[in-house]
């Protein structure tokens, strides 16, 4: 039951994962976003997932800024939004 659990998790993670780098590589088609709007809808558990892989980007971008020194306000300023590097 538990092995069946981690798989469904699995299966969740690896659609947002495919979902989010569609969208990060193809911001400007429609149908990328439609999909994404259509799965977070399905279940929770999506949105979650979604949510938390945001997080991670943040974290991730923001680790990144202060070891290369770069202050977090000239990101803010400079770049694009989060999806759309």
């Amino acid at each position: 039951m538990e092995e069946e659990s981690e798989n469904v998790m699995d299966q969740i993670w690896d659609r947002t994962l495919e979902l989010f780098i569609k969208i990060h590589d193809c911001p400007d088609n429609p149908e990328h976003f439609d999909s994404l709007v259509h799965w977070l809808n399905e279940n929770p558990a999506h949105l979650k997932a979604f949510n938390e892989l945001g997080q991670i980007w943040i974290s991730t971008g923001i680790a990144l800024a202060r070891e290369i020194g770069q202050p977090l306000s000239d990101l803010e300023r400079d770049e694009s939004p989060l999806m759309m590097h």
